[in-house]
């Protein structure tokens, strides 16, 4: 589902990431993660095409984004970020707008209401996003950017600022969407807990690269484990950044 070699990108003259190989296949949920300013937001960004890169290719769903980059954002369902919400739309505009922008069919406004109810939107619809509280905005951007419903999500920190209710319900939802096989989703987080019974991949992003990736038999094997705990095995590897 995507494919990325050699990938580098400078920020103010210093590669923040440099030389990163990548593979992510339909029906994994993986969680990226690494210490704070390791380059997570960046990668997730250059898959989109939002950030300039300085070498390397990115192929989704077998587009090269740069030569065929509308294809390959197509296949993309991005969140979008809280702070880069219109205040001057309600929630309900905004979901109008991207299905409107998208071409989506009339069946997918039905869904992203679906997911509103899920995870407690439903009474801010018609709220104007100005007015909304971090997590009702989080909530607005999750329930936006995954309208589309394409094959592969980005997910940059989404969990961030939903309460304990909202957070589990959108992790069911992303559990439900990864065990039909046919969605990859990526979910940049500090929430390493996730691996210890959600997630079917880690990749710890270390300087500039992909430094320890655990697939899901390695994961299997460390949650059979009772002396060990994925988390401890997460930490460990962060701590080399």
């Amino acid at each position: 589902m995507l494919e990325i070699a050699g990938l580098r990108v400078e920020r103010g003259g210093r590669a923040v990431l440099d030389g990163l190989d990548w593979r992510v296949e339909r029906g994994e949920w993986i969680g990226l993660v690494g210490a704070n300013g390791t380059g997570k937001s960046t990668l997730m960004a250059a898959i989109v095409g939002l950030v300039a890169t300085q070498a390397g290719r990115i192929r989704v769903g077998g587009h090269d984004l740069a030569e065929q980059t509308a294809a390959a954002r197509d296949l993309c369902a991005v969140a979008i970020a809280p702070e880069r919400l219109p205040d001057g739309l309600t929630v309900r505009q905004l979901l109008e707008l991207v299905h409107a922008a998208r071409g989506l069919p009339v069946a997918a406004m039905a869904a992203s209401l679906q997911l509103a109810e899920r995870l407690g939107l439903t009474p801010w619809l018609d709220a104007f996003l100005g007015a909304c509280s971090l997590g009702t905005r989080q909530k607005a951007g999750i329930v936006a950017g995954l309208a589309p419903r394409a094959p592969l999500w980005l997910l940059d920190e989404s969990l961030n600022g939903l309460d304990p209710v909202s957070a589990y319900a959108f992790k069911e939802f992303l559990a439900e969407q990864q065990g039909r096989g046919d969605t990859a989703i990526v979910l940049a987080t500090h929430g390493i807990e996730l691996a210890e019974r959600l997630l079917t991949r880690v990749c710890v992003l270390r300087e500039g690269r992909i430094g320890e990736d655990v697939d899901r038999a390695r994961l299997d094997a460390i949650r059979a484990d009772p002396a060990h705990s994925v988390e401890a095995v997460l930490v460990a590897a962060m701590r080399h950044s």
